[in-house]
């Protein structure tokens, strides 16, 4: 009895490139949610920094509107009229560089981790997602304690972050107090960005971290059973007996047709008794070509057809090699051949109008 034995049933075979490609279809690839949170993060917070004097300029034309009005003056259909572009005019301004800048950092991050690609399969409903009991079967899985456990190290890490910053920039703080408004504001801006700065170079470890914890993962459940793997190859490339057997019948198919073609040949081309080519020529074709070869037995074979049909069989062993193996059945001779083709066709012909005078 062997000290090992295989199970078929172990997932221990790599993931071929066709199950890749189904996984990659049903929309279940390696992408870590958490690079995908810090980049959007930090596009919004360069987004937020660059807009921020159209933003208070915009957020003061709001306060200009909302204020125009006394609260004891009479607001209706003509009033909300007069007030509606100017206040989706400050709010797209206000919003939409922002959702811009948040949309393309979303698509070049995930175009970054999988590539460009569209699957709809996601988006299909399914009864395991709403299956109460399938969902808290996810939320107390071992990934779920994953997702559990990085929301703990988002929020220590994060939290770790803050304390240490504050604690290093209590003497800055400080200055606050000694600075009028403008110095003051440009200093608790420069304390934000220091702070934003940090809390992203903290959470891109753990983005990263993640991701190839995503990819392992992915690997893992990617691969397949011995059974699996023999069941595609099935699947794909067809059952290796059946295979067998079909390429036996061509076989079998393409020599009978092989046959059939010696007796409309011109010459039987031997080595004398290893080698065999029939060569077939008339008027409408542009050079003699090749209508059946074999070699050993094949060879034996159609000599034995070639007697039985009248065609000659004429022994030329350099003519016979280089035709065995430079041309296959049905090719037309090459140039360089003509001279002794025809030396060839020329005896038999020779040899055909002596027997036809007698």
């Amino acid at each position: 009895m062997p000290l090992f034995e295989s199970n078929d049933d172990e997932r221990t075979e790599s993931p071929s490139s066709y199950r890749r490609e189904e996984f990659r279809k049903q929309g279940t690839v390696a992408m870590s949610r958490e690079i995908l949170s810090v980049s959007l993060l930090f596009f919004v917070g360069v987004a937020l920094y660059f807009t921020a004097a159209t933003l208070v300029q915009q957020f003061g034309v709001l306060t200009g509107v909302f204020f125009k009005f006394q609260t004891n003056s009479p607001f209706g259909k003509a009033e909300f009229l007069e007030l509606r572009f100017p206040i989706l005019r400050a709010l797209g301004w206000m919003v939409l560089p922002i959702f811009g800048v948040a949309m393309v950092a979303g698509i070049v991050t995930c175009a970054a981790q999988v590539g460009i690609y569209f699957s709809w399969e996601p988006l299909a409903p399914k009864w395991e997602r709403i299956d109460p009991i399938a969902g808290f079967q996810r939320i107390f899985s071992s990934q779920g304690a994953v997702e559990g456990l990085k929301a703990v190290l988002k929020l220590a890490l994060g939290g770790g972050v803050v304390w240490f910053f504050l604690r290093g920039q209590v003497e800055q703080a400080a200055l606050l107090y000694q600075k009028n408004a403008s110095e003051g504001t440009s200093l608790l801006f420069i304390l934000l960005r220091k702070l934003f700065l940090s809390l992203i170079g903290a959470f891109s470890v753990l983005a990263g971290l993640d991701y190839f914890y995503q990819r392992f993962t992915l690997e893992k459940q990617m691969k397949m059973t011995r059974r699996e793997a023999k069941e595609e190859f099935k699947l794909r490339e067809g059952d290796p007996l059946i295979k067998q057997r079909i390429r036996s019948i061509q076989r079998r198919m393409a020599s009978r047709r092989m046959m059939e073609a010696i007796p409309k040949a011109d010459v039987v081309v031997t080595n004398p008794t290893h080698l065999a080519v029939a060569l077939q020529y008339s008027k409408d074709m542009p050079a003699p070509k090749v209508t059946a070869k074999g070699a050993g037995e094949i060879a034996k074979k159609i000599r034995e057809v070639a007697r039985k049909a009248g065609v000659p069989i004429v022994e030329n062993k350099p003519l016979a090699r280089t035709l065995y193996k430079e041309l296959e059945i049905g090719q037309s001779i090459p140039r360089e051949l003509y001279k002794a083709v025809a030396e060839v066709l020329g005896y038999v012909y020779r040899l055909r109008g002596a027997r036809a005078v007698a």
